[in-house]
């Protein structure tokens, strides 16, 4: 069982109002305004990776969040590391002893509950390759769809059935989740209908809490509310961004970068369904009694360094990829959930559009409403640059039409139980990209530069060679 910080470069800084001088020698005052923000400091491969609340950050086994509530040994903390972003990668994985909880039952390829893992390096190559976790659903009972082929590269024992298809997913980071709009990357936690307040998505954390300790963790009775309170009040009081790459601070000079301006300026105006490409027409999906005008300046932390060019190399180039993800334009076309064939939403395609049409949330860069889309990442063959090689395909066939299609991952069907639902999966939260690769919900793009390629050729952008640079700059600084 792991209860220590798997952290270098660990520091707790508090903030109180006007000190200001605690983030940088040159940060801008705003950035601590709360009144209170406790920090840890952690070192990841290009700088330094921040950690902050309002809140002491226990990491003992005194917070339920990394206490073992299973018989597996495992823990909240078994998948979220705050030096990784929350989550966990290749490298920290491949750092364990063999017989780490970690890769037991669905932390392996193929393995039951119950059943030792004596040799993981056989035994979890999705977890040791790309850090994927096994999820096991079945198709519902009421889809209108059924599966008609399969591929297991992995050669589990069990093949796949209707009643049991295994995807492999990476663990979502549970550092920001008070800017969720919906729990998991297939929704399959939203359980409190229309969930649209972040009230409801509390509740649907407090389920998920729950879940995951009666599933990952493979416990034996439920949590009580109490453990469940404490568990979404720690992720939900938990942010997490960059603070620095290679020694330049992501709040000097008056820009917004780290974690305290998510909490002392992005929290605070926060709703489901802010600046919604679709300017919430969908029924039940911002929150009550709001409303949003949707603009293509999603981030704004580095608007100072845009206006006034530092001479610095690399804040120059973040300030330049901050500009081209707001402003390039390019055609979004046949995205299922948006403008698919299949879709009702009026939305044009190919639909003009920006990176924060589907990372619309300020400064956060999640959609800030449940919009499950399909842009091709479950392809069997996606757009050059992804990586899914290794991963199962299944081809389901849709029962009113005989239409088939084949993906690595149906995504949100196999729990709407709709064939126009495969292959759909939510946008991640954007904040603290650097430390947590590889990406997609599928582990399919290795580093930043091949998610900017993917994009690139998906949505024909032709994004020169400097602009690539500077996005992946950029990205590395959120």
């Amino acid at each position: 069982m792991r209860f220590d910080r798997a952290a270098t470069g660990l520091a707790l800084v508090v903030f109180a109002a006007g000190c200001s001088a605690a983030l940088s020698e040159e940060a801008d005052e705003q950035s601590a305004a709360a009144a209170k923000l406790y920090e840890d400091v952690t070192l990841d491969a290009i700088g330094r990776s921040s950690t902050v609340s309002p809140t002491k950050i226990d990491l003992s086994f005194r917070n339920p969040f990394f206490r073992d509530f299973g018989t597996n040994e495992r823990t909240c903390g078994t998948c979220h590391q705050e030096d990784q972003g929350w989550t966990i990668t290749p490298d920290f994985a491949k750092s364990l002893p063999a017989d780490d909880a970690l890769f037991v039952f669905d932390g392996s390829d193929c393995l039951p509950p119950g059943a030792p893992n004596p040799d993981p390096e056989v035994n979890s190559t999705a977890m040791l390759s790309k850090a994927l976790v096994r999820v096991d659903i079945g198709i519902p009972a009421t889809a209108d769809f059924t599966l008609e082929a399969y591929t297991d590269p992995f050669h589990c024992p069990t093949p796949p059935s209707a009643a049991g298809l295994r995807m492999y997913r990476r663990p979502l980071p549970s550092a920001n989740t008070a800017f969720l709009s919906t729990v998991m990357w297939d929704g399959r936690e939203n359980v409190n209908p229309p969930n649209n307040t972040v009230g409801l998505i509390e509740a649907n954390l407090s389920n998920q809490s729950n879940d995951a300790t009666r599933g990952h963790a493979q416990a034996t009775s439920d949590l009580d509310s109490s453990a469940r309170q404490r568990i979404v009040g720690f992720e939900t009081n938990t942010f997490n961004a960059q603070r620095s790459v290679n020694g330049l601070q992501l709040n000097s000079r008056h820009a917004n970068g780290g974690a305290a301006y998510l909490y002392t300026n992005t929290l605070p105006n926060f709703f489901i369904g802010i600046n919604d490409v679709l300017n919430c027409a969908v029924p039940n999906s911002c929150e009550s009694g709001r409303s949003a005008t949707f603009t293509n300046v999603v981030f704004t932390l580095f608007e100072e360094w845009e206006k006034h060019p530092p001479q610095d190399r690399r804040a120059a180039a973040i300030a330049r990829g901050e500009a081209i993800f707001n402003n390039k334009s390019f055609p979004i076309d046949n995205v299922a959930g948006l403008n698919g064939p299949n879709d009702a939403l009026g939305v044009p395609s190919p639909l003009t559009g920006f990176c924060g049409s589907c990372h619309d949330s300020p400064n956060v860069g999640n959609h800030s409403t449940s919009l499950p889309i399909d842009i091709g990442v479950a392809a069997p063959f996606p757009a050059r640059g992804l990586d899914v090689r290794n991963l199962p395909t299944y081809t389901f066939k849709h029962t009113a039409s005989g239409r088939t299609i084949t993906v690595t991952d149906p995504g949100r069907a196999l729990i709407s139980g709709k064939f126009n639902d495969i292959g759909k999966t939510k946008g991640p939260i954007l904040r603290g990209l650097a430390t947590r690769a590889p990406y997609f919900h599928n582990g399919s793009a290795r580093d930043l530069q091949a998610v900017v390629e993917f994009y690139d050729r998906r949505f024909h952008i032709h994004f020169t060679a400097q602009e690539v640079d500077d996005l992946v700059e950029f990205l590395q600084a959120l």
